[in-house]
């Protein structure tokens, strides 16, 4: 008996190695594309990489987030914010998810949604300067977004 469940775990991740070294390869003409700053290109690859992975695939995250940093370079900000949330729905916690969405979210003047997502990230032993300063500027912005939002209800 012991012998029989020994093969089934074998023959899975056997089965499932050629479809992430295929899902690899084109990450990586992904990450080349993205490099040369040809963003559809970019995406397509990782499109195409994500196709091919399972649904519970801790790659797609990354792919993701890739394909979000592509947007974010386009200035595509919503479409970024979209894919790094599937990434965090693949990935709950994954900093760089949580990084890349803060900046796109801060760019569309979301302050308190990116605020929330430095956090997570400065509660983590992944916590950097530039995190601690992100959120310390953030604060400041929605300082500044509430204090307008009071301005306006004082005014009306």
């Amino acid at each position: 008996m012991a012998k029989g469940k020994a093969k089934s775990p074998r023959s899975k991740p056997t089965e499932v190695a050629a479809a992430p070294k295929e899902a690899l390869d084109l990450k990586n003409d992904g990450n080349r594309m993205f490099a040369q700053r040809d963003y559809a290109k970019a995406i397509q690859q990782y499109d195409a990489a994500l196709k091919i992975l399972p649904e519970g695939s801790t790659e797609r995250a990354d792919l993701l987030c890739n394909k979000a940093a592509c947007f974010y370079a386009q200035n595509k900000l919503k479409e970024a914010v979209k894919e790094c949330g599937g990434a965090l729905e693949v990935s709950p916690g994954s900093i760089k998810a949580l990084r890349h969405r803060a900046k796109a979210l801060e760019k569309q003047g979301m302050f308190k949604a990116a605020l929330g997502d430095i956090q997570a990230i400065n509660k983590t032993e992944s916590a950097t300067d530039d995190s601690r300063e992100a959120e310390r500027r953030l604060r400041e912005l929605v300082g500044v977004q509430l204090g307008e939002v009071a301005h306006v209800v004082q005014v009306a």
